[in-house]
């Protein structure tokens, strides 16, 4: 299941730590900038901005995307409901250099 996981949602990382913080701060001025320009209002842009960097942690993030054999529960739930951890993991992709 794990794999399965890992080959349909493209995983990028196991733990949010491993995300690099250039890729954050880009997502996080990304995420701004578009709350801007949807006209958002100013005191609401802190909260949009980190709902939307959740969202890309949940992309990005194996542990924390929604399991594809229980969408209710997100990976690590499952994985500690089983008592299993993943230390690691690497993804090939057909046609990858």
């Amino acid at each position: 299941a794990v794999a399965l996981q890992i080959a349909a949602l493209k995983a990028k990382y196991l733990t949010r730590d491993e995300v690099p913080e250039d890729v954050v701060a880009n997502e996080r001025r990304i995420a701004e900038e578009t709350a801007k320009a949807e006209g958002k209002p100013e005191q609401a842009l802190p909260k949009i901005v980190e709902g939307r960097l959740t969202g890309f942690f949940k992309d990005v993030v194996l542990l924390e995307q929604p399991s594809v054999s229980d969408s209710k529960k997100s990976v690590k739930a499952l994985l500690d409901d089983a008592g299993v951890t993943i230390t690691r993991f690497v993804r090939f992709e057909v046609g990858q250099q």
